[in-house]
């Protein structure tokens, strides 16, 4: 159906349910709002009229809040195409809950898309509304559907929206976010720069998704509950900061850029940082935590703070992996490396064993009460390992680590020489081998257990 029909299906629905005193427009829209589809209408009557015949029409029966929450997971567009269905239906796309903005592609152009949504925001109620989708894969930088998204996003927040959803390829200009409803967020395909990404003024947020975005300024949110970053570009000359106090629950992974800065997040429960291979925070040619080194992309592991660690040192469970050994942001936070006094679930990668296990050695020092260990050493494994003495190595007296029940590890082969040096550092901390187990990855896993 074109974009001719949907604009005439809101001007005439308008037109018989907001009549002007003493117009004629009156009478002819309501007369004929029906008539002027005659022959669309009598083509569909028939099939409808024997499809039915002899059963009961159920949803007639169904109130209208109903059938409102049913439309509500439909294109807006297809929702008001449901005004011609009978006299009931003419006026109820008009409350539905949500507004679900998409699919420009399939409009006859950008101006009859922004037309659309123009007259749709013009002529719907402005009733409480729980859920707005605005999407599009349009690939030009179109000041037109920007504005109509922008408009779609304003009107949304002003319904008292509870759930926002927005994905389009463009940059943040001029787009706040106020609200007191306000309670999920995801943001996909939007870069911000030279604009904020605070939201201090919307009170209840609870949930943040940003998926491939461009994030070049501080993240800030006193109501946050969960964050997740997936994807997207960070800052490249200095650290973007989250600070987010009452986050509960984090993910951040698979971003070009540094390492975000967190801030202390006290009610931590469970986090898991994924530091990929486009991460900027990469010693290119394995300086061995040289301050002076030239291979680490201009940005050697020298910070004066901790930049993760001291954020998270408040988890519960903990995920912390690199795409590659010599990601050395991990590593140069053990310099500050916290005491995790709630951490009951660790899951390292091959990181931690670099540098002379110093990750892993650090951990294991500053986690009284972890029950559970996993260790997924992917990447090539050394030939040979050299030896010491662990406890000469200890700069502290080991911590017996008397609420640990398991350790897995999870490799390529068995024959990784880095095993006897694990199982070393493991049993001067108080861990015996039978809780150890050994994962090996080939065409089919099987677990070994260590005698």
């Amino acid at each position: 159906m074109s974009i001719f029909l949907d604009n005439w299906l809101l001007s005439r629905a308008h037109r018989v349910y907001c009549p002007i005193a003493g117009s004629t427009a009156r009478s002819f829209g309501a007369g004929h709002l029906f008539d002027e589809m005659s022959i669309w209408r009598s083509t569909k009557r028939q099939s409808m009229e024997t499809a039915v015949a002899g059963h009961e029409d159920r949803i007639s029966t169904l109130p209208d809040e109903l059938l409102q929450y049913m439309m509500s997971f439909l294109l807006s567009r297809d929702a008001v195409r449901t005004c011609v269905l009978a006299k009931r239906w003419r006026a109820l796309w008009k409350s539905v809950p949500a507004l679900r903005i998409g699919d420009i592609e399939s409009y006859h152009s950008v101006h009859s898309f922004s037309r659309f949504v123009d007259e749709l925001l013009r002529l719907r109620d402005p009733a409480p509304m729980h859920e707005c989708e605005i999407r599009s894969n349009y690939m030009q930088n179109n000041d037109e559907v920007f504005q109509s998204m922008l408009l779609s996003i304003q009107y949304a927040l002003s319904c008292q929206v509870q759930v926002l959803r927005v994905s389009f390829r463009s940059h943040a200009e001029n787009m706040t976010f106020v609200s007191s409803h306000l309670k999920s967020l995801k943001l996909c395909h939007i870069w911000f720069w030279d604009c904020s990404i605070d939201f201090s003024r919307c009170q209840v947020l609870e949930e943040l998704e940003m998926e491939n975005c461009g994030i070049f300024e501080n993240i800030f949110s006193p109501s946050l509950r969960h964050l997740n970053i997936n994807g997207g570009c960070t800052q490249s000359g200095s650290c973007t900061r989250i600070s987010t106090p009452h986050l509960i629950g984090l993910k951040l992974g698979d971003f070009w850029g540094l390492t975000p800065l967190l801030d202390r997040m006290p009610s931590l429960v469970t986090a898991s940082i994924t530091l990929g291979k486009d991460c900027r925070d990469l010693c290119y040619i394995y300086c061995g935590g040289n301050p002076k080194c030239t291979g680490c992309n201009g940005h050697p592991g020298n910070s004066n703070c901790s930049v993760v660690l001291e954020g998270l040192s408040g988890a519960t469970n903990l995920e912390l992996t690199a795409s590659h050994p010599n990601v050395f942001m991990f590593r140069n936070d053990l310099k500050w490396c916290p005491m995790f006094s709630k951490l009951k679930t660790l899951f390292l990668s091959d990181w931690c064993v670099v540098d002379d296990f110093i990750g892993l050695v650090s951990f294991l020092q500053h986690s009284p009460i972890l029950e559970t260990l996993t260790l997924d050493l992917h990447f090539g494994y050394p030939e040979h390992v050299m030896e010491t003495d662990e406890r000469c190595n200890q700069k502290e007296q080991p911590l017996l680590l008397k609420h640990l029940k398991v350790v897995k590890i999870i490799c390529q082969v068995k024959e990784d020489a880095r095993f006897h040096r694990i199982l070393k550092i493991l049993r001067i901390h108080g861990v015996l081998s039978k809780q150890i187990n050994i994962r090996i990855h080939g065409v089919l896993s099987k677990q070994i257990n260590i005698q």
